[in-house]
């Protein structure tokens, strides 16, 4: 189990540090926890980082990233993150509506002119907080690559389903058009302008937006649990949705990102903006957060690749888990994860 801090100093610092080692023991309850989910969900392996306030990481990982191989899931490993790709996705956003590139409140027909006349009246902003009222496109296909302009005639041949801001929706299909907005408002594909905002000034080498049929090393196999074994759902990932759901990256990528979250590489204002509820009489979802009670989270899901990330902004932890199989809820296991956790640190601290 490895143990590292972030050296905080410059509030644009470009890299994180490794300071030290630490040997803590783990609590035989969260390990005995994970395995037996294991076993009762099919899960061919886990892999989960723990974030104590102080800036402490702990990593942990179970079982194997390829079956057919038998490669260990490690903190290296190569995982397809699914949904928590939404909060860099606006991120980016929000770092062009900083640099005067966007605004929140341009309307999606400003810049993609070739939308449903009936999206009159929808902005960015809705489309950031599930608010804006697109329908699911009947015929699309996650086997098939589309242009943008292929992609925004799918999209227009729905009349919306709800007037822009009335009603929250979660929607990967709006999620997927911001992408190609930012593309388009940012004079670079939306890959680029993670890599420069996001990416890069954090240091996250091993993450990147995924590409149908592209091999990377360390790179996790999803299975499902079908009919009494293993199989390999449908793999494909559709460009046009980078923006709902493209990233890949390492559990240790992540705990980087966590880190920047917490020290000033990344944006304050820009977070405190993604953290806040976007429409608060529409839910609690802000910009790619879910924003609850005193935290903050986001699940990821598929083809197979489970992802969970839960901040306890009063308390001050982080978990964060990968999963390469679907079944169960993956943010439970990741409560469960952190109530062991804390309880095994509490009865530490007493003996």
């Amino acid at each position: 189990m490895v143990f590292f801090r972030l050296d905080i100093g410059m509030r644009r610092a470009l890299s994180l540090m490794v300071l030290g080692l630490v040997n803590v023991g783990l609590s035989d309850g969260v390990d005995d926890f994970v395995k037996a989910k294991m076993e009762s969900d099919h899960l061919p392996g886990v892999a989960f980082a723990v974030v104590d306030p102080g800036g402490k990481v702990a990593f942990r990982s179970y079982g194997v990233a390829n079956r057919e191989t038998g490669e260990l899931f490690t903190k290296k490993s190569t995982h397809r993150i699914a949904s928590l790709s939404k909060q860099m996705c606006s991120y980016v956003a929000l770092s062009l509506v900083r640099d005067g590139k966007l605004s929140l409140d341009d309307e999606v027909l400003r810049w993609i002119p070739k939308g449903n006349p009936g999206w009159k009246g929808m902005t960015v902003r809705h489309l950031m907080g599930h608010t804006s009222g697109i329908a699911d496109p009947a015929g699309f296909s996650y086997s098939k690559e589309y242009s943008t302009d292929e992609y925004v005639a799918l999209l227009a041949k729905a009349d919306l389903e709800t007037k822009p801001g009335e009603k929250y929706r979660y929607n990967n299909y709006a999620y997927g058009l911001l992408g190609e907005l930012l593309g388009i408002a940012g004079g670079s594909s939306l890959p680029v302008l993670a890599r420069k905002y996001i990416f890069d000034p954090v240091g996250m080498a091993g993450t990147g937006y995924y590409v149908s049929g592209e091999k990377r090393s360390n790179e996790v196999i999803a299975y499902r649990w079908q009919d009494g074994a293993f199989e390999i759902p449908l793999r494909a990932r559709p460009r046009i949705f980078h923006g709902s759901g493209g990233v890949y990256s390492t559990l240790e990528d992540l705990v980087k990102y966590e880190l920047a979250l917490r020290s000033g590489v990344m944006d304050q204002k820009i977070l405190e903006q993604q953290w806040t509820p976007s429409f608060p009489k529409a839910g609690k979802y802000g910009f790619g957060w879910n924003v609850g009670d005193g935290e903050l989270t986001h699940t990821g899901t598929t083809f197979g690749y489970t992802s969970a990330y839960l901040r306890d902004r009063k308390a001050g932890w982080t978990v964060i888990l990968f999963r390469n199989s679907d079944p169960g809820s993956q943010m439970e296991m990741a409560r469960e994860i952190f109530s062991k956790w804390r309880a095994q640190l509490a009865s530490q601290s007493r003996q």
